[in-house]
Order: structure tokens, then C-alpha cells, then sequence
């Protein structure tokens, strides 16, 4: 709205449903742009983490994309092109972070399927990529840093803890990311496919 757009209507949706998705997008026009962000981070490392935490982690991160752009696609085509973009993240095949094996293994993987449909279609006008962010400042950040608080003893002592290992002093905003967010569904990103974009503040570096 503050630059003179205006949302035609928003919707809740459950990403682990593709009868949902589908019945959703089924409805909808073709998408210029379809932007896969919901996520969920577990803590803990292979031991710490059992087949059905893992199997939650999948569905969510990787799994939900595999059901929006399978639903989406096929009008994308049709309309002559579009742009799909992916949440990843540096925590990922990019770089390896302590206690965080389910969240890692599938942000690879969104690497690996961002890739996948960018090669398979790039005759076609549909462009894909995906973005690796660092830390960035959000309400369930605010979670892990309480969580974290709670056993160091202090909230201060956690968020201490999280931007001392920044390379710049601080976390990401979420405006940084969401700019990248709207150049890769813009027409001047459009040679621009099949790429993980990385946006850490130099972390991975």
C-alpha cells in the first residue's frame, strides 16, 4: 500500500495440504510470481533429532514447495512465463551450523530443487531461484533467542551470543531480504535462474 499497490485479497493456507494448495491456486488467474517462504527450524543435531522431527522439517520446508509450484506451473506455462522464488537459507549446503541437522539437510535440499526446476524450464519464461539468508531479525527469531535465553539465563546473555557471531555487528532486517524478494520477481532479474542468492551480512564469507 505505501507504494500505491494494493492486495486483491490474502488467504490462510496449510503449505502441508496439497488438496488445499491446489483447490487455492485452482481458483486463482496465473501467477506472475509465486514466492515459497514458510519454514520451520528445529534444533539439534542427527542424535538430537528423530525420524518424524526430520519428516516434519521436510514437509514443511521442502515439501510444501514441491506442492505450490506443482499446482502453479502448469498456468505459469501457459501464460508464458513467471518467477518462482524460494526460501533457502545459508544454513544449508552454502555452510554447516551447529545443532541444526533437519534444518540444514532440507534448506540443501531447496537449493537442489530450485536448481531442478530452473533447468527444466528455461525455455519456457519461468525463471526459479532461491534466497540464503543469514539471521534474520523476525518473530520466531525473537522465539529462539527467549528459548536460548532460558538456558543461558538471560535473554541479553542469548542475543549477545547470536550477534557476536555476525561478521557486521547485527542480524539481517527483514526489509534487506524482502528487497531481494522483489528484484527476483521483477523483469530485472530476468537472466537471472537457478540460483541460490546469498544474503548473510559476509557470514559465510
Amino acid at each position: 500500500q505505501a507504494k500505491g499497490g494494493k492486495a486483491i485479497r490474502t488467504a490462510r493456507l496449510d503449505v502441508t495440504d496439497a488438496a488445499a494448495i491446489n483447490k487455492l491456486i485452482d481458483n486463482e488467474p496465473p501467477l506472475d510470481v509465486l514466492f515459497n517462504c514458510a519454514g520451520f527450524v528445529h534444533q539439534g543435531n542427527i542424535f538430537e533429532t528423530s525420524a518424524d522431527e526430520l519428516a516434519i522439517s521436510w514437509a514443511i520446508n521442502v515439501q510444501s514447495m514441491f506442492h505450490t509450484i506443482s499446482a502453479a506451473l502448469p498456468k505459469m506455462l501457459d501464460n508464458g512465463g513467471g518467477s518462482i522464488i524460494n526460501m533457502a537459507s545459508v544454513c544449508s549446503s552454502v555452510k554447516g551450523f551447529p545443532s541444526r541437522f533437519s534444518y540444514g539437510t532440507t534448506k540443501a535440499a531447496v537449493i537442489g530443487l530450485t536448481k531442478s526446476v530452473a533447468v527444466d524450464y528455461i525455455k519456457t519464461g519461468v525463471r526459479c531461484n532461491c534466497i540464503c539468508p543469514g539471521t534474520v531479525e523476525s518473530p520466531s527469531w525473537h522465539d529462539r533467542v527467549k528459548a536460548l535465553g532460558e538456558e543461558m539465563g538471560s535473554y541479553e546473555a542469548a542475543l549477545e551470543a547470536f550477534v557476536s557471531r555476525q561478521p557486521m555487528g547485527r542480524v539481517a532486517k527483514a526489509e534487506e531480504i524482502a528487497a531481494l524478494v522483489v528484484y527476483l520477481a521483477s523483469d530485472e532479474s530476468g537472466f537471472t535462474t537457478g540460483q541460490p542468492h546469498v544474503i548473510d551480512g559476509g557470514w559465510s564469507g
